[in-house]
């Protein structure tokens, strides 16, 4: 059972401490790919684009477990290999950083409520998710770019679609199509809130960017990194491999 923690330790604690800037809420492409994406004009939502970018999350959730990997810029990067279950609301992987030029690792458990840590020898998470020696935590979104992003990460699932046609009535925007290693997708901007638009949109606030496969599957999102234009922390969605498992903390 994933029981994630209440207190964050070594990585977590040189995280808050080394002062990586934190992330705001909702993210584009690969920064070679589209230097200045967060200016990066689009086009209105078609019906078909709405509908997609509606299915998504309940797509993560009836996805079961889906392995993740990020990597959060910033003079202490942090990077991150290893799941989410959205149905049960849980993650678990292992992450790395560099403290004043030494490097740190540990292991990491995470539901909306906590987040927990432990160090590791290893080079990966083991499977599977050890029973004992969390160090745990409130979740605090606000707290380090490390929790932010996994708050959000957390968000993007859902037990049922998205109304699409509000979806529509928003500043959402089409961006372009792409490829996520070679399957085709459509890059959107996520909504800068849930109010309808009142003009037009002609261009992509810094909020979450999501590349959809016409199944309306998520293969890559981009979270804007407060403070810093035109950074953005990259996430890699795809299939666990079979028999990965994570279960749902007693809260």
């Amino acid at each position: 059972m994933i029981r994630i923690s209440r207190g964050l330790r070594p990585l977590v604690v040189m995280v808050v401490l080394g002062g990586v800037l934190g992330v705001s809420g909702c993210a584009p492409s690969d920064a070679p790919d589209a230097p200045g994406s967060s200016q990066a004009a689009g086009s209105a939502l078609s019906t078909e684009q709405a509908q997609r970018l509606a299915i998504f999350r309940f797509n993560n959730f009836d996805s079961g477990v889906r392995a993740v990997t990020f990597s959060i810029p910033g003079a202490q990067p942090v990077q991150f290999s290893g799941w989410i279950d959205y149905a049960a609301g849980a993650g678990y992987g292992f992450a790395s950083t560099t403290v004043d030029g030494a490097p740190d690792a540990g292991l990491l458990r995470f539901t909306p409520h906590t987040l927990g840590y432990q160090p590791t020898t290893l080079g990966a998470a083991p499977l599977p998710v050890p029973a004992d020696g969390w160090q745990d935590s409130a979740l605090n979104p606000s707290a380090t770019s490390l929790s932010n992003v996994v708050a959000v990460l957390l968000s993007l699932g859902n037990d049922r679609p998205d109304n699409p046609q509000l979806l529509q009535q928003t500043d959402a925007l089409w961006l372009r199509s792409d490829e996520v290693d070679g399957v085709p997708v459509d890059v959107f901007a996520g909504p800068t809130s849930d109010a309808p638009a009142t003009a037009a949109p002609s261009n992509a606030a810094p909020t979450l960017r999501y590349w959809i496969d016409e199944t309306g599957h998520l293969l890559k999102a981009e979270i804007p990194v407060a403070g810093q234009a035109d950074t953005w922390t990259t996430v890699n969605f795809t299939d666990a491999d079979a028999g990965v498992t994570l279960t749902v903390p007693t809260q």
